[in-house]
């Protein structure tokens, strides 16, 4: 089975154990929160993933972190069966895949846009209300990254879908289409 298939596996039951339990905020929070902490500590990472450790080694170190942290015993049970499971190394993957869920439980989606340029508040503001209609979701969480290589225009990913309007795709069309005719052809 494919490492993004198990995470999803993993993502999809902890979600509904979480729901069950009346939990799903606060697991989100605990793992938004030993995610950032994994990102800070590459060497906790790599430790955590690696087989050079024991199983009984890597659960003594999420052990020692749980007892620091005031996690909800639900996410804490989690991480001791990915270590269990010698999952731990599908983290990232794992916690991609809760939080899609999460979203989705919440009635929102996430959307990365990327501009020429820096884009205005106005613009934003309505982008966000197009995403909004589109997606039928209540929240739209959008992030933004600046790319001069689009010429102009934006490029809008929403889950799978991307919403291509950049000037550079244009401009490829284009030059596709030319190249694409046969001479003398208008």
């Amino acid at each position: 089975m494919s490492q993004i298939a198990v995470a999803r596996r993993y993502a999809a039951a902890l979600a509904e154990l979480a729901e069950e339990q009346r939990a799903l905020d606060p697991v989100a929070k605990d793992l938004a929160g030993f995610s950032a902490l994994l990102d800070r500590h590459a060497a906790l990472r790599s430790a955590l993933g690696s087989p050079a450790f024991t199983r009984d080694e890597r659960r003594n170190v999420v052990d020692a972190l749980l007892k620091r942290a005031s996690f909800h015993a639900l996410t804490g049970n989690f991480l001791r069966l990915l270590v269990d499971k010698n999952r731990m190394a599908a983290l990232p993957e794992i916690l991609e895949a809760f939080s899609q869920r999460y979203d989705e439980r919440r009635g929102r989606v996430r959307a990365e846009v990327s501009s020429a340029v820096p884009l205005d508040a106005a613009t934003l503001a309505a982008l966000q209300r197009q995403i909004q209609r589109v997606s039928g979701k209540n929240e739209v969480l959008i992030r933004t990254t600046v790319d001069p290589s689009l010429i102009g225009g934006i490029v809008t990913r929403v889950g799978d879908r991307v919403f291509d309007g950049s000037i550079r795709t244009q401009l490829r069309s284009l030059k596709s289409q030319l190249l694409g005719q046969a001479p003398g052809e208008a």
